[in-house]
């Protein structure tokens, strides 16, 4: 019985996670278009070597670069429209959210 709702409770635990990742998109650049004010802006996100590379955000956009337990390991705000950003993290996967475009990298 005690195993059961040790695995039960680990279930719950895991949930959350398993909700989150499937909304992750994949591939290694996403453009999603967006409909703000009456016109559509274009945001672009590219990961090459240690960079992270935005395009189309506006200034003061919020970056944030998450484990795939979705813990916080980076959060940056934006300074101009093409934004390159250093990405000093350990090999893994991770998830980048920029407003609501998300996009999982893999850091070799």
């Amino acid at each position: 019985m005690k195993r059961f709702a040790h695995i039960l409770f680990m279930l719950m635990l895991m949930a959350p996670t398993v909700a989150f990742s499937q909304s992750v998109k994949g591939g290694n650049e996403v453009r999603e278009e967006q409909q703000q004010a009456g016109k559509a802006n274009t945001i672009s996100i590219s990961f090459s070597g240690n960079y992270l590379y935005l395009s189309g955000v506006k200034e003061g956009t919020k970056v944030e670069v998450m484990n795939m337990l979705g813990v916080p390991v980076l959060s940056v705000e934006t300074s101009n429209d093409d934004e390159k950003i250093s990405l000093d993290l350990k090999k893994g996967f991770y998830v980048v959210r920029v407003e609501n475009i998300i996009q999982r990298i893999v850091i070799k």
